[in-house]
């Protein structure tokens, strides 16, 4: 019964969007089975990342049912099958297999970017202040798309490295101080590290 009224009444919120494409450029997965007319998001982390996913579940907690639990050393939750996100499941997934949108120009914003960089962000070497963003499920054509991005809405110079399992997004170190100045205020605290310069 509660989840059928919860589902009579969700909208997303503008910042519910920024997350959920910050997500799905990430580790996010949204689900479909074959008679649903929704889909739902499946958030899955290791437990060092306890703080994203009790902050994802405390935004989405509208969508849920239960709270996240942990499964060896991951820790779950699943939203419910709703409508609201089958529009994001059919810009994402128009195959079956996740590719990075044409109008991800207009998706990306810095809130969607910082929720990418927490789950995807990582860092080349202690001595660089080069950042790498983890595409590796992309194909080069949705890769291509994203520098165009980070360079045209954020400033920052990235390329494309080659790696045994995809592609990575380098974001060079000419542009650490715009990448620290564009997430250290939108990260949240125990992803601080991640960033070019300790706060």
């Amino acid at each position: 019964m509660r989840s059928r009224i919860l589902k009579n009444n969700l909208e997303f919120s503008k910042s519910q969007k920024e997350i959920l494409v910050g997500l799905l450029l990430g580790d996010g997965c949204l689900e479909r089975t074959k008679n649903s007319t929704g889909a739902r998001l499946k958030v899955s982390q290791c437990l060092k990342q306890k703080e994203l996913v009790l902050w994802l579940y405390k935004n989405f907690s509208g969508f849920v049912a239960t709270q996240p639990k942990r499964y060896r050393e991951e820790l779950r939750f699943n939203t419910l099958t709703h409508s609201c996100f089958k529009y994001f499941y059919d810009m994402f997934y128009p195959e079956g297999k996740k590719i990075v949108p044409n109008n991800i120009r207009d998706l990306l914003t810095p809130a969607a970017f910082a929720v990418w960089f927490m789950g995807d962000g990582s860092i080349k070497s202690k001595e660089c202040r080069g950042r790498i963003l983890n595409t590796q499920g992309f194909d080069r054509t949705g890769v291509e798309r994203l520098l165009v991005v980070l360079r045209e809405k954020f400033n920052l110079t990235s390329s494309i490295r080659m790696q045994k399992d995809g592609l990575q997004i380098y974001i060079s170190a000419k542009s650490a101080k715009n990448l620290n100045d564009l997430l250290k205020d939108k990260i949240l605290p125990s992803f601080h590290y991640k960033l070019p310069f300790k706060s």
